[in-house]
Formats: C-alpha cells, structure tokens, sequence
C-alpha cells in the first residue's frame, strides 16, 4: 500500500508541472540542506528516525546534480544504524515562490548492529531512489520543505524498500 501511494505521490509531482503556464529559470546556484525524516521498514512496518546532509548544484537550465546522506537510527536498544551515500539528479521546476524537483539517485546502503550480547550484524547494498522535493524559497537564499524518497536496496536476492518522508531546510548560494 505504501508503495502504491508513493508511485502516485510521484506520478503527480512529474505532472503537476506540465499543467502549469510556465517555468521560471533560475541562475546557476549551489545549495546545502539538512534532513530530518522517517525511514518505514514496508516488511516489518517499523520506522526509523532519520537525519541527513544533501548538496548540490543546479546548472542551466534548471538541471539538478547532487549527494544525499542519510543515517537511520534503527533502534535504541542496538547500537548501529542504516547508512544511505549517494549521487542525485533531477529537474527544478520554478514556480516562485515553490521550487518542485523530481529525482533520481543511485547509491550505498550499509548497515551495522552491534548487539549487547557481543553478536554484530552487518549488511550492504546498491541502492537506487526516486523521489521529489517540494522547496518553498522563503527568499533568495533560505528555503524549507518537504522530501520523500523510496529508496530501493538491491544485494542479489529481493529488493527491499524502505520509503523515506523528510522535512528540509536550507540554504542557496
């Protein structure tokens, strides 16, 4: 069902700008933002408490290229966490005062626990995301919004989700 939603989530996103009058272009610019969000674990129907960092460049015209960290802090009963470090790449939709910006992103996902009775778990994968951003510029350089990414954790066996809505905020220069 998550899944589901997260398809049309995006589905609509892609297409919301198609019906819009125009597209505004903006100059060139970098941009760093913090993450703070949830990871849901579709299998077990957990969530995991997320932070992260991405940065980025926006060329001409309106080209995204960008890096996403994510650490997920699985629970407090283990010590250890879900590492997500990959590239991005997307489209900023201009809409003053809204950016919207679909992406994609490929990446490392790596896990380590380490258990109080001295047992260690550890498990990595390629990672492949989309998502989309919803930015709302406050003015010419801070901005905040909304984040949803389902990245898709791919090892040889079955692929594994792990749908991600995040808060953003940040800065362009």
């Amino acid at each position: 069902m998550a899944i589901k939603a997260a398809l049309l989530t995006l589905a609509a996103l892609a297409l919301a700008p198609a019906t819009a009058n125009a597209t505004l272009e903006k100059e060139p610019h970098g941009s760093v933002a913090g993450l703070v969000g949830v990871g849901i674990d579709v299998a077990g129907e957990d969530a995991f408490f997320g932070l992260g960092l991405r940065g980025g460049y926006t060329l001409r015209p309106n080209i995204y290229i960008g890096g996403t960290y994510m650490y997920h802090i699985v629970s407090q009963e283990v010590a250890g966490g879900l590492h997500i470090l990959g590239v991005e790449g997307g489209y900023d939709f201009q809409f003053e005062p809204v950016t919207i910006r679909p992406y994609i992103g490929l990446g490392y996902g790596y896990e380590h626990f380490e258990f109080e009775s001295g047992r260690e778990f550890t498990f990595s994968a390629f990672v492949f995301s989309f998502g989309g951003s919803v930015l709302f510029n406050l003015n010419e350089q801070w901005f905040i919004g909304g984040d949803f990414r389902l990245p898709i954790f791919t090892s040889g066996g079955e692929p594994e989700f792990l749908p991600t809505p995040s808060l953003t905020g940040g800065l362009n220069f």
